[in-house]
């Protein structure tokens, strides 16, 4: 993790505008939200309060709701995904418990919950720090992240093709803006989860390249 500024909203709301439409036919978009939606209902979402951080068009923030969390609050670089989240939630009828809003969670000042989820988004950040410190400090009961698999031949996979997106975003400045995309020590991150008083529950791989761990307080 090096320390280098975070992502700005670049290209975001062209993909959640995509997403958005996907997650109108389908609870969750991505087989990594589905999955770790599944580990966190293993944990009891009932009567929990949730916070996404990096929540996109907010699918996660919203089947939470829908598998018994009591409210959920997500943020996210992109205006344009937080407009799709909030009409999702409308859509969907949840948005009496639901808030949506455009903040970085690595600044922001953020909700307590009893479930803070990172998923796909710590790959958005060249130095994950100071994200994984913020949302830590307000998590009460569960902890949830997902990321590129970084060990083995996941991880080469995942060097390589984040390597050749990288090389395509350069090529294309005046749209990505300087985004780019970063395999991240795991190790070093499961260890910050841990110094924060965190312990694993579940940790698992999806579709080679994703993998995602769920803590918990003891």
């Amino acid at each position: 993790m090096t320390d280098r500024e975070p992502p700005g909203e670049c290209c975001f709301d062209e993909w959640a505008a995509h997403n958005a439409k996907r997650a109108r036919s389908k609870e969750t978009v991505a087989p990594i939200t589905t999955a770790l939606l599944a580990a966190l209902d293993a944990t009891g979402l009932e009567g929990r309060t949730l916070l996404d951080v990096g929540c996109g068009t907010g699918d996660l923030a919203l089947a939470a709701l829908a598998h018994g969390a009591s409210r959920a609050h997500g943020c996210d670089l992109g205006t344009g995904s937080i407009e799709h989240a909030r009409e999702l939630a409308t859509e969907r009828g949840l948005a009496d418990r639901s808030d949506f809003e455009v903040a970085d969670g690595s600044v922001a000042t953020l909700p307590r919950a009893d479930v803070v989820v990172l998923n796909r988004v710590i790959c958005c950040y060249p130095d994950a720090r100071a994200l994984l410190d913020n949302t830590l400090a307000v998590a009460d009961r569960i902890y949830a992240v997902s990321a590129p698999a970084d060990r083995g031949l996941p991880g080469l996979v995942n060097r390589t093709l984040i390597a050749v997106s990288n090389a395509w975003y350069a090529l294309r400045r005046s749209k990505f803006r300087g985004f780019r995309v970063f395999v991240h020590d795991l190790e070093s991150v499961d260890a910050r989860i841990r110094a924060a008083g965190f312990a694993p529950l579940t940790t698992e791989r999806r579709r080679f390249v994703w993998r995602f761990a769920v803590y918990a307080r003891p």
